[in-house]
This record gives C-alpha cells, structure tokens and sequence, in this order.
C-alpha cells in the first residue's frame, strides 16, 4: 500500500511541476505579446518543437523582415532548437473570415521571434507591431 501511495505522489508532483512549467512559459508569452499590444487567450493552443535552419533561405530572410519591424531579429538564433507556441487573437482591429493566430517562438523559454496570421486560403502573416 505505501508503494501506491509514494507512486501517485510522485506523479502528482511530476503533473504539478508541468503544469506550473507550462503556466509560466504561457505567462512569459502572453506578457511578450502584450507588450506589442495584443490580448490573446491564455493558454497556447499549439505547441511545436523546430530546429531555425542553420543558414536562412529565402522564406526565413522574410520572415525575419517581419521580426526585424517589431524590433527583433533572428539570425543570432540560427542553428538553434526553438519552441512554436500558438495562441489565439482576442481584439484583432479589422473584421476576418477566419481565426486570427499569434506565435511566439522561443529558445531556452525566452520569446525570440513572433507573428501574427491567418490559416485560411487568403491568410496573411503580419509582425507583431499592432496595426493602428
């Protein structure tokens, strides 16, 4: 009996820790974005591990024009494992037919990159500034 009783402790514990991990990192994030002036729910909808290319193509060097506007940049990051979190825009200003996203991507838990898009067929990809 004091076997089981050790066993769901510790998987208590181990649930308890990710989820504070998993609140802080969605804190961090939420707390990066509102810093560009969006509200986003508060948890991440999606999230996704990815390696940055070691050298930029064409697609990052774009992507990283739009990093660049908000006053980040990429390329120290190149090479790097990252984080994709994905969350859900709450006051995107302009009316759309589908769901508005933002990412945030994330090396070592610190937010790095961003955007704000669309998956619908005629979607965008913005920055993160707010559009005003």
């Amino acid at each position: 009996m004091w076997l089981y009783c050790i066993t769901v402790a510790a998987i208590a514990a181990i649930t308890a820790a990710f989820v504070v991990f998993a609140d802080d990192t969605d804190y961090i994030n939420t707390e990066f974005l509102s810093g560009y002036g969006w509200i986003v729910s508060s948890r991440a909808s999606e999230r996704v591990q990815l390696r940055l290319p070691d050298t930029p193509d064409d697609v990052y060097n774009q992507y990283n024009r739009l990093q660049l506007e908000a006053g980040l940049d990429l390329t120290p990051y190149y090479g790097s494992e990252c984080m994709r979190y994905t969350y859900i825009v709450l006051n995107y200003p302009e009316p759309v037919e589908s769901e508005v996203r933002a990412n945030v991507l994330c090396v070592d838990g610190k937010p790095i990159a961003g955007d704000i898009m669309t998956v619908a067929s005629d979607g965008f990809m913005r920055s993160l500034v707010f559009p005003r």
